[in-house]
């Protein structure tokens, strides 16, 4: 399953209200992410985690889903088309 794949699925089980067994896997996949992405994107990431935390710390799990599913996306998105265009 693709790093994608993973941010889309856990949004979804943050949605579906999988809290507890999602916000433990959430810190992995926050590393997965920072392991894959170029350390010049690191600095974009460092804001949409503290956003996320702030989610988590409201628990305002659809807003968590909604920075996973769009912004972490986006991100991972974009960090792959520079690794093709170089």
């Amino acid at each position: 399953m693709s790093l994608r794949q993973e941010c889309i699925n856990l949004a979804q089980r943050f949605r579906l209200g999988h809290h507890l067994e999602s916000a433990q896997h959430l810190p992995v996949l926050i590393e997965k992410v920072l392991t894959t992405i170029p350390v010049a994107q690191h600095a974009n990431i460092a804001g949409m985690v503290a956003a996320m935390l702030a989610c988590q710390e409201r628990s305002d799990w659809l807003g968590l889903a909604d920075w996973l599913e769009g912004e972490l996306v986006m991100l991972l998105d974009s960090a792959t088309q520079e690794g093709r265009d170089q």
